[in-house]
């Protein structure tokens, strides 16, 4: 027995032959492999008699294996393309159906695309750098009981002390980017010209800058281009602009007409790129400063850090070495400064190290002076990319779904003459797939041509990445993905029917399918009306916004810039000459104006009983003339204002909330000092106003007698305002012919403040009438398939006298129920994200329930209207044409 059980050729093997021969061929091919078996089995041993008999049984069934595998190859195809073509001929014979259906998706899709872009080029900011891992910006840390704080803002002297002691900085820049010296706009002109020209993108920066972000050069190099005094270096696009074809490195510019100061051009380099948090066409040198930005000791921080630490630097361990090397070397200098808030910042303050790649965002919400996104948006443009398309697949299968009653019979057929359900699921899934690709085919065509108004609604430069090689693969494996995924369930519930039932007409709706497309439309519409009320919300919350009072007064003040070429003569004697317009009601020079793009500085203050600054606070503080609260509308709630006769220099007007913040009922008389030991006497109280934006409370402001470089406002009369632009043009062409005014209105300005919120509201309008067409269209599908569904009970009904009225009821009642049912699901999911978003904002609306009641309106009057259309169909049918084969 054992001797039989070694000689026995592999079973599993005789299995397989078996398989492909026939029963009179079996015999004697066993036969004569069992004979060769014994053979080798004898000579060569038991491994090898089993391998040569597989290799003999491989050599039988390769040629029926390939015969049958080519068989199904070709078999396969040919029924993909049957599939292909009937799913052509389906949508070519209902072509309006056919249109909502790859037109629903398609749209869905788009708006997909669109968002998806948004939300690539947001987080793509910052990731070109090569050492980006290695690049950080250096922030202050405060942590108390009270509260917690993180800025930029650093000492000038705190860089050679990180050069000398830190030997893991590999190197450190200081940067000037808020408004301070020539930082922001200027009116530039070549040396040789007399004409002034406006730019914007200034800032002042250290060499290194240059190498820390690695900016390509065009001409220089990114060593020595900004390491001479007054050097500067400007982008490519501005070198084209004013020297064109030439190097123009050597070559001198001017600024705001101080060709005491003109600067040399050091280099020129390559423009951002658009997904760079720092932007800007010129960048100024602080390499040996004799006054202005570079200059300033340790009294001030007005200073950005950008380090590049040398590899494989621990950030944690760097943060802990900063706070050291301050507490050895800094607080000296602090105390020698003046500083009197040593102990406090040895207790409370730190430092951190914010990656580069983590600026834009800012979602440590870092106090500085830039542009940023908004990281919750983000998350809310993906969430409702998401939901988009969710809606739009299950649209998608609302719409497969609907008629299948169109369907069953050819279902039926099918099984009748021999198909499988596997058959009949592939055929499906098949024709699921061929609408997908059209949908998304159509869908980036769209995005591609809503692209430009898509931009210009979201402040973006976004473009369409057809050349990258990801991107058409990446569009077809989504469409084939969506056309499976959706296509499942209309896959499996069409290949179920009962060709019997179908063929007898007697086909049943189904509970479970009825209870599922219900639950989608149900869905749907709650996620339209949640939309809704966003959209609602974000409208009603700007126009608060923009209709709040302000405390002074913004339709009828205009900012005229560019001033800095003047001297302060040339200024005062331009401010009478406007004032004898007859349109000029008053003018004031001051460069600190109430809405985005005035200067600011923060002072710290104090009450001089105290004589020290450890009780005191930081308060914005505001050079301004005698006619400032005059031209701006501001009222005086106590003391005076500034007076020309009287010796002001030394006095100070506080708003209210710097006078609680003294806690001072009767703060007239009394005297405050700030962080420089300036000693001023409060001389009046001004009415709060707004001075940032209306999302944050207001802060403590000081104002004290001086007068603007750059600024100078006039209060107009605005009943015609043709005129005095006119007048205003004739004396500014006086002053300076040869630089082009340049003014603003202050109502103007102050929409600008609100941007964001003006793109995020379009944007939501646009996704809420998306999701309303979605949702709308899945709800046609739905009614659609009830009406088929119904329609011999309808005309049966009809035929025993009931009124349209009464059958439009019938039809349209189910569908009111569930939208009913959506909309009381969606006001309390609703009220509790809008109640989130708006969280603890300053001037946030109230939510009353008429903005749900709005939205709940609307959103039953849309739905209302859709299934208004097949049910009014079918209730004004002729039941003959429906019970003729009857």
């Amino acid at each position: 027995m054992s001797k039989t059980k070694n000689i026995a050729p592999p079973r599993f093997a005789q299995k397989l032959l078996l398989r492909f021969l026939k029963e009179d061929l079996a015999e004697e091919v066993l036969g004569d492999l069992e004979e060769r078996y014994a053979k080798k089995l004898a000579l060569a041993g038991t491994k090898k008699a089993k391998r040569d008999y597989w290799r003999q049984v491989a050599n039988y069934v390769r040629p029926f294996a390939l015969k049958k595998n080519r068989l199904i190859t070709l078999k396969t195809g040919t029924m993909q393309r049957h599939y292909l073509k009937i799913s052509w001929r389906n949508l070519l014979r209902d072509k309006v159906f056919s249109s909502i259906k790859i037109g629903g998706f398609a749209v869905g899709i788009a708006a997909c695309i669109l968002i998806a872009l948004y939300i690539n080029h947001e987080l793509s900011y910052d990731k070109h750098y090569k050492d980006g891992e290695r690049i950080f910006r250096i922030a202050n840390s405060y942590e108390s009981e009270e509260y917690s704080e993180l800025w930029t803002n650093l000492h000038g002297p705190f860089k050679p002390v990180l050069e000398e002691y830190i030997p893991e900085i590999e190197k450190v820049s200081r940067v000037v980017l808020w408004k301070w010296g020539n930082v922001g706009d200027n009116h530039i002109r070549l040396i040789n010209s007399p004409t002034n020209i406006y730019e914007s993108g200034f800032f002042y920066a250290d060499p290194e800058l240059l190498e820390i972000l690695e900016i390509p050069m065009v001409y220089g190099s990114q060593i020595s281009a900004l390491d001479k005094p007054n050097s500067i270096v400007i982008s490519k696009s501005k070198a084209d602009k004013y020297f064109p074809n030439q190097n123009p490195v050597g070559q001198q510019i001017v600024l705001n007409d101080d060709s005491e100061n003109a600067y040399t051009i050091g280099g020129v380099m390559e423009d951002f790129p658009t997904t760079s948090h720092l932007q800007g066409d010129f960048i100024m040198t602080l390499k040996d400063r004799k006054s202005g930005p570079g200059t300033s000791g340790w009294c001030c921080t007005n200073y950005d850090f950008y380090i590049k630490l040398i590899p494989n630097t621990d950030k944690t361990a760097m943060e802990e070495k900063l706070v050291k090397i301050r507490d050895t070397y800094v607080i000296n200098e602090l105390k020698e400064a003046g500083q009197t808030r040593t102990d406090d910042i040895q207790l409370h303050q730190a430092f951190y190290l914010q990656p580069i790649q983590n600026i834009y965002l800012n979602r440590e919400n870092i106090g500085d002076n830039m542009k940023h996104g908004t990281h919750d948006l983000i998350w809310i443009f993906g969430g409702v990319a998401l939901t988009i398309l969710l809606l739009a697949g299950l649209n998608f299968i609302n719409l497969s779904t609907a008629k299948s009653v169109k369907r069953a019979k050819e279902v039926g057929l099918r099984k009748v003459v021999g198909s499988h359900r596997s058959g009949l699921i592939v055929q499906h899934l098949t024709e699921s797939s061929f609408y997908s690709v059209l949908s998304v085919a159509l869908g980036a065509l769209i995005a591609w041509i809503m692209l430009p108004l898509f931009n210009e609604v979201a402040a973006q430069s976004i473009a369409i990445p057809w050349s990258s090689f990801w991107f058409i693969p990446t569009l077809l494996l989504a469409a084939l993905t969506i056309g499976l995924l959706s296509g499942i369930y209309p896959a499996f519930y069409l290949s179920k029917f009962n060709p019997i039932e179908v063929l007898k007409g007697s086909m049943t709706k189904g509970t479970k399918a009825s209870f599922f497309r219900n639950t989608m439309v149900v869905f749907q519409f709650t996620v339209t009306v949640v939309l809704i009320i966003a959209a609602i919300v974000s409208q009603k919350q700007f126009q608060h916004f923009m209709t709040k009072s302000l405390g002074y007064e913004k339709e009828q003040v205009i900012n005229i810039m560019g001033l800095n070429g003047l001297n302060e003569n040339e200024r005062k004697v331009m401010k009478e000459e406007m004032l004898r317009s007859s349109t000029v009601k008053q003018a004031s020079l001051a460069d600190y104006i109430p809405v985005e793009g005035g200067r600011r500085t923060n002072f710290g203050f104090g009450l001089m009983t105290n004589r020290g600054l450890n009780e005191g606070f930081e308060a914005s503080r505001w050079t301004v003339d005698e006619d400032y609260l005059a031209t701006m509308s501001m009222e005086i709630v106590k003391g005076r204002n500034f007076d020309k006769a009287m010796a002001d220099e030394e006095s100070i007007i506080i708003n209210e909330t710097m006078a609680q913040a003294f806690n001072l009922e009767d703060p007239l008389g009394v005297q405050v000092i700030d962080m420089f030991d300036d000693k001023y006497r409060i001389i009046g109280v001004v009415k709060d106003f707004y001075f940032e934006s209306l999302t944050g409370s207001i802060r403590p402001l000081a104002m004290v007698l001086g007068s603007g470089r750059e600024t100078l406002s006039l209060k107009v009369d605005a009943s015609n305002v043709e005129q005095t632009l006119s007048s205003i043009q004739y004396t500014w062409d006086k002053f300076k012919p040869n630089q082009p005014l340049r003014y603003s209105f202050m109502d103007q300005k102050f929409e600008q403040m609100y941007e964001g919120l003006t793109q995020a509201k379009l944007l939501l309008v646009i996704f809420s009438i998306l999701s309303v067409t979605i949702a709308c269209l899945g709800l046609f599908a739905l009614s659609a398939y009830s009406v088929d569904q119904r329609i011999k009970e309808v005309s049966v009904r009809k035929v025993l006298g009931a009124s349209a009225q009464r059958i439009f009821k019938l039809l349209a009642s189910d569908f009111i129920k569930l939208i009913l049912i959506a909309i009381a699901i969606a006001i309390p999911a609703g009220y509790y994200l809008m109640d989130e978003l708006l969280g603890d904002m300053a001037n946030r609306i109230d939510l009353s329930w008429s903005i749900f009641g709005l939205a709940a309106l609307m959103a039953f009057t849309i739905a209302l209207i859709t299934v208004s259309f097949e049910s009014f169909k079918a209730a004004t049918v002729n039941p003959a044409a429906r019970l003729r084969s009857e």
